[in-house]
């Protein structure tokens, strides 16, 4: 008997959309589970105040240790000038109590009309909305250079490498490929070199730090706070709580950690500067702090017979930190035993002591890749002239190879001026170079073109082509490069002094310098304008105390610079506010009128507000209900 077949009825069709209808919603469920949550625009959401960390570079570099000890009046004090870089103006003509601190290599004190020291590592403020940490008597840092626990540099090992390592057959990082690198220029191996390098003899000087944002009156409570502390320790030396204020950590002899967080993080610059009458480093030293990145191109550094450079690399995070060395030349990429995988232990510096690892007569650049972390890279550059020191000066990075570049606030003072050009790439390239003048553009006489090779560096001279004037200096090249400009003061029957100008981005929205004026030193605004349409700026020189010392309209012509000469009783700051999509750059350039050494130094202008971490958005849970 054949089986009746049923027809499907309203029931069966019912229940396969049903069926249906659930696989599509566990589909869209697995997908809303896997895909990664993105704020809904529709909810409230928190802003969290952004924080931002730098690195101001100063006196002795190395791993840092800290252990508590009894205060004792008898500590060693740190190498350090006598007097203050940047006095307070309150104390001019007076004698103030002065607080010290009692640990080597710890800030000694900041002097003001109203500090009392409370204890030996008593440090005093140096502006109202500046406060500090104090330090207990019993138990006071004590920061050293250490270099024993650090391991030693083999040729064609990293330094992690042990004594039964088998050498790399790669002299440096090279391309992806692992392809040969052409024109290659062999460096003379080292024999063991320990990292850090000695530097017992190295500056000290001071750092100062500004929360460069419109002058808080100091009605309601604080929002925010900018610290200064040494490296790898817990203390603080000085801190600003208001918008417009800034502070003095004077002296510090090693590397200082710029700290700030909530509405103080997106406006908050330091800068570091140094000034000695004698010895090695003789003249002004002086940089911004700076913030860690995964990337920095050092061009201007030397390694021959009468240069010596120390390349300082810094670490302000929690972990270890590991680079890559790799050193451009005139000839071509120079072979660096060691170079790859330099390892920077988590919240410490490390110096390495390029005369030790690199023979290479002519402009040298180097370049530092960060594999695994984010440091900060910085360059102490000793020139000599036979036994006689001849200039000092600290190389910070210079922006990233690109197709036009420019190197903003050259001195127009008397001495030799350097253009050192990299080119990074695999091919030759024809660098055209254009000075930004009071006038507008041309052309410098005699350095109108260079040539590079690739993967090398290059020189022009340009003293006689800039007019005299400061300047800015713009490349376009078919390749991607970098630059930075070498100056050399010249004043009769003084010693000479150096400083490296770095090829800088253009500002965005604001850019400041931490460092203005400074007592016995000539001061000097360079701001230029790249782009082809006039463009208008606004500066201003603010105290340490947030008043407003002086400020004006700038009109910059297209392809021209401006200079201004800054004057002021105290120790200021300099804010330039720029148009929204602008090509301008600027800097400040330091030079002593008078004395032994005819001291030079520039400080290239920031823009604060995009040189850290973007703020961090967190979902409400409770919005929308």
């Amino acid at each position: 008997m054949a089986r009746r077949t049923l027809a499907p009825g309203p029931v069966r069709r019912t229940l396969t959309v049903v069926a249906v209808l659930v696989v599509l919603a566990l589909v869209v469920v697995a997908g809303t589970l896997l895909r990664p949550q993105q704020p809904d625009a529709r909810q409230a959401l928190t802003v969290v105040a952004g924080q931002a960390d730098a690195v101001c570079t100063v006196g002795t570099a190395g791993t840092a240790s800290s252990t508590p000890s009894p205060a004792s009046p008898t500590a060693p004090a740190p190498s350090a000038p006598a007097t203050p870089l940047f006095p307070d103006p309150s104390t001019l003509g007076t004698t103030a109590p002065t607080a010290t601190a009692t640990t080597s290599g710890a800030p000694t004190g900041i002097t003001t009309p109203d500090a009392v020291p409370t204890s030996p590592a008593a440090v005093a403020p140096s502006a109202p909305g500046a406060t500090v940490g104090t330090t207990s008597p019993s138990a006071t840092a004590t920061a050293t250079a250490t270099s024993t626990d650090v391991p030693t540099l083999r040729p064609g090992l990293s330094p992690a490498a042990t004594a039964a390592a088998t050498p790399t057959d790669s002299p440096t990082a090279a391309a992806s490929t692992g392809a040969p690198i052409p024109e290659a220029t062999p460096s003379t191996a080292p024999t063991l070199a320990p990292l850090p390098s000695a530097t017992a003899d190295a500056q000290s000087g001071s750092v100062v730090v500004v929360a460069s944002g419109p002058t808080d009156p100091g009605t309601d409570d604080p929002t925010g706070r900018v610290t200064l502390g040494l490296l790898g320790q817990d203390q603080t030396g000085v801190s600003v709580d208001r918008q417009g204020r800034g502070a003095t950590l004077d002296p510090a002899s090693s590397p200082v950690l710029l700290q700030a967080d909530g509405t103080l993080a997106p406006t908050a610059v330091g800068a570091v500067l140094s000034r000695s009458s004698n010895g090695s480093e003789a003249g002004l030293e002086a940089a911004p702090c700076l913030v860690p990145s995964t990337s920095a191109w050092l061009p201007g550094i030397a390694s021959g017979a009468s240069d010596r450079t120390e390349l300082v690399l810094g670490n302000a995070d929690e972990a270890e930190a590991t680079v890559d060395l790799a050193f451009y030349g005139r000839n071509g990429r120079v072979a660096v035993p060691g170079s790859p995988g330099v390892d920077v232990p988590a919240r410490s510096t490390r110096s390495v002591s390029l005369s030790g690892l690199v023979d290479a007569e002519g402009p040298l650049t180097v370049s530092v890749q960060a594999t695994t972390g984010r440091v900060t890279a910085a360059a102490r550059r000793i020139r000599t002239a036979g036994d006689s020191a001849a200039g000092a000066d600290w190389v910070v990075p210079a922006t990233a190879p690109a197709t036009t570049v420019v190197v903003p606030a050259v001195p127009g003072d008397d001495g030799d001026r350097e253009l050192v050009v990299t080119n990074p790439g695999e091919l030759r390239t024809t660098v055209t170079v254009s000075v930004l003048g009071l006038q507008g553009p041309f052309a410098p006489a005699g350095a109108e073109t260079l040539e590079l090779g690739p993967q090398s560096s290059g020189t022009l001279a340009l003293a006689d082509g800039l007019a005299g004037t400061g300047s800015g200096v713009a490349l376009t090249s078919e390749q991607p490069v970098t630059a930075a400009v070498v100056s050399t003061s010249a004043r009769s029957d003084a010693q000479p002094d150096i400083a490296v100008q770095p090829a800088t981005p253009a500002l965005v929205r604001t850019g400041v310098s931490a460092v203005a004026t400074t007592p016995d030193a000539d001061a000097e605004l360079v701001v230029s304008n790249a782009a082809t349409s006039d463009v208008s700026v606004h500066f201003s020189v603010r105290s340490l105390q947030g008043v407003e010392l002086r400020s004006g309209d700038i009109l910059l012509a297209a392809g021209g610079s401006a200079t201004r000469r800054l004057t002021s009783p105290t120790s200021s700051y300099v804010v330039v506010q720029v148009p929204d999509g602008s090509s301008v750059t600027g800097g400040v350039d330091l030079s002593e009128p008078d004395g032994d050494v005819a001291g030079l130094a520039s400080i290239p202008l920031v823009s604060p507000d995009t040189s850290g971490p973007a703020p961090v958005v967190v979902q409400d849970p409770a919005a929308g209900r």
